[in-house]
């Protein structure tokens, strides 16, 4: 049954797959499952086992933690702009969280 969590993480499922340049067959050979159940997984039609993910993680060269941060890069101009009015408007506390959150989040996306 799809959820959003099923979608979503068999988004990044299909996600990193791709970045590493293998096509479902090529990855259910060499997890191993069935092309149909891993194409199960990256549509949310079925949720991944955390045993076959783990798997999956594995051949991809993908910290499993990376499967559940769900983050759409957006380099479009406007938004950084809009960012940077953002903190002009900020006060000493909330520029030290943002600061936080910022140094967390790069140190979480590069190991």
């Amino acid at each position: 049954m799809k959820t959003d969590f099923s979608v979503n993480l068999g988004a990044r499922i299909k996600h990193f797959r791709e970045l590493a340049g293998l096509s479902q067959l090529q990855l259910s050979e060499l997890v191993p499952c069935e092309p149909s159940t891993l194409a199960h997984y990256e549509t949310g039609k079925n949720l991944v086992s955390m045993t076959r993910l783990q798997k999956i993680s594995k051949v991809l060269s993908v910290e499993p933690y990376k499967f559940f941060v769900n983050v759409v890069p957006d380099t479009n101009p406007k938004t950084i702009e809009n960012i940077k009015t953002l903190l002009e408007t900020a006060n000493p506390t909330q520029l030290g969280l943002v600061y936080k959150f910022i140094a967390t989040a790069l140190e979480l996306t590069s190991r």
